[in-house]
């Protein structure tokens, strides 16, 4: 009987999905490599500009500092609280020659002291409106010079008045015309006063603006850049750059404001002065790669599939017509194809075996019930401890919720490990570990965990003694009390020649009726277990899974009242190793 071949090409369902997912992946990449190029010539902006805003608020705070400092200055010129005697007397005095050489001369040291402590503070001006004379003092010349002042716009007559570069410009110009550096004074006023109520005039010292270039100097700034400090009328203070053109639609500028004293600095940057960033070149090239590489493994993958999804047709009709000798040959390599075709040819051979494995298949039952009452766990735990985690972030406590975190991983690692068995040494372990997550829920009990060292290495199925300290924080412990105590002893003995662990479980929390314990001692006798009976869950469930592991030769017991334990749990079995329990389940 011939078959027909399912040879005829075609694009099916999947093969449609993987051109759909190719093509999302390229769209992907495009819309992405758009974003993240955005995002770094923005990040390479901000890093080009970082130099610039860090040298803008040093020149700020520098400035600022300028100001605040200048009333201590001021106060080297009084005496008592009163402008200096002899200071006075020179404003005071209609005529430079009738000023006596003494007050000259003790003028000029005064003034020669006061710039010596700062090196950006190159000289003075004393300007007296009355009186219509302007003294002006700088380190190169170490006299008073006398002059007429020039018309300039009227001084605040209060500390600290800020004067730009222009007026203090034709201030020094009026007194030292062949001084070449005066463009790069600025200054600020202070009134001096015989009496408060008796302006005498300004003292207005001269700070280089070298102070401000010197701070520049320290940063990596391009040529075609410049800074201004200025005030909210405009007047300029400094200016790196006066040969810059400035225009806000070719630059990048940013302002940086001092609200107390009324001035701003100011930076300008050619736009073109950023180079192109060489990220935004890789992941424009990325992009391209990924879409040519894209459509290539869409094509080879179809035409490696197809091959191999055809041959797996072809076989599963011939087995549908009865022919269960039939077996796909295997194509070379290792992939999923060749391990679909193993699962099918060992279907074949499973189906072939299958009454020999009657008694397999007993087994395979009685450890599906061991798993599934393994597997039984309380989900308010982890309700409980995941919401305890949240309260230690929410609390900026983030090394408690990760420890706690920590804690946690360990005792749900060992539920998904699939070994049934572990040791006794293990399985105190992962108690100790429970009861640590729960001291960050109750603060207000101890435990006691005594076993001997020698009977560490024999085992029990995992997760016994789980439940039953899960079952004492909900129905044991008393939240008022601050001296609960739970115990946990594992001992061992020899009986008839044969060696059993002894294992107690108790705590001095709430009491037991004797009406409860027999009502529980009735549930585990009986053997009967559903997950959705409510009383002496934990009980029923650790005593059902110990029952179909140890068999008869193995009892629970409980009691209260023993040596001021309210409730106390006695569990015997014989001591096993992991690999002897596990031998009636291979």
């Amino acid at each position: 009987m011939k078959h027909k071949r399912y040879t005829e090409k075609s694009y099916g369902f999947f093969s449609r999905m993987l051109l759909v997912c190719t093509a999302l992946l390229t769209a992907f990449s495009i819309i992405s490599s758009v974003i993240v190029s955005h995002l770094s010539s923005r990040y390479e902006q901000t890093l080009y500009l970082k130099s610039y805003d860090l040298a803008a608020a040093n020149l700020l705070e520098a400035f600022d500092s300028r100001v605040a400092d200048f009333n201590i200055l001021a106060g080297k010129f009084l005496s008592d609280g009163q402008c200096d005697p002899r200071l006075c007397a020179l404003l005071e005095t209609p005529s430079y020659e009738e000023i006596p050489a003494e007050t000259r001369n003790y003028c000029t040291r005064l003034l020669a002291g006061i710039c010596r402590d700062d090196r950006y503070l190159r000289g003075f001006l004393i300007f007296s409106p009355e009186k219509e004379t302007l003294y002006y003092y700088t380190e190169s010349r170490s006299y008073l010079f006398h002059t007429t002042p020039p018309e300039v716009r009227t001084l605040v007559p209060f500390s600290g008045s800020l004067l730009d570069l222009d007026t203090v410009g034709r201030l020094v110009a009026a007194c030292d015309r062949e001084s070449a550096g005066y463009s790069a004074f600025y200054g600020m006023a202070a009134t001096l006063y015989h009496s408060p109520v008796a302006p005498l005039g300004y003292m207005i010292p001269l700070y280089s603006t070298s102070e401000y270039t010197d701070i520049l100097s320290n940063y990596d700034l391009k040529e075609q850049s410049a800074f201004l400090i200025t005030d909210e009328a405009g007047n300029l203070f400094f200016h790196s750059n006066p040969g810059l053109s400035l225009n806000e639609d070719s630059c990048y500028t940013d302002t940086l404001r001092n609200s107390k004293y009324g001035f701003q600095v100011t930076y300008y940057t050619r736009k073109y002065g950023i180079p192109i960033s060489s990220v935004t070149c890789m992941i424009i090239l990325f992009a391209v790669l990924v879409t040519l590489f894209s459509f290539f493994l869409y094509y080879v993958t179809y035409y490696l599939s197809h091959r191999n999804i055809y041959r797996i047709l072809d076989g599963m009709k011939r087995f549908s017509l009865n022919d269960l000798t039939y077996r796909i040959e295997k194509p070379s390599g290792h992939n999923e194809f060749t391990q679909i075709i193993d699962g099918f040819n060992t279907m074949c051979e499973e189906l072939q075996r299958n009454v020999e494995l009657s008694y397999v298949y007993e087994l395979q039952q009685k450890k599906s019930e061991l798993y599934a009452l393994q597997t039984s766990i309380n989900p308010h735990f982890l309700y409980n401890t995941l919401e305890i985690i949240r309260t230690q972030i929410l609390s900026l406590k983030p090394a408690d919720a990760s420890q706690m975190i920590l804690l946690l991983s360990r005792i749900y690692r060992n539920q998904i490990t699939s070994s049934m068995f572990i040791t006794l040494g293990q399985e105190v372990e992962l108690c100790e570990n429970l009861m640590l997550l729960y001291q960050y829920r109750f603060q207000n009990f101890e435990y006691e965990f005594d076993m001997d060292g020698q009977i560490s290495r024999y085992a029990l199925p995992k997760n016994t003694l789980q439940p039953l300290i899960e079952n004492y924080f909900v129905h044991g412990i008393v939240t008022e009390r601050q001296d609960n105590l739970f115990f946990l002893s594992i001992k061992s003995s020899l009986r008839q020649e044969k060696h059993y662990i002894h294992m107690t479980l108790g705590n001095n929390g709430h009491p037991i009726s004797e009406e409860r314990i027999q009502m529980l001692e009735e549930k585990l006798q009986s053997d009967s277990y559903t997950k959705e009976d409510t009383v002496g869950f934990a009980l029923t469930n650790v005593n059902s899974r110990m029952r179909i592991v140890f068999q008869e030769d193995y009892s629970m017991h409980i009691s209260s009242g023993k040596e001021d334990m309210q409730f106390q749990i006695e569990l015997h079995f014989p001591a096993m190793t992991a690999e002897q329990l596990k031998a009636p389940f291979l």
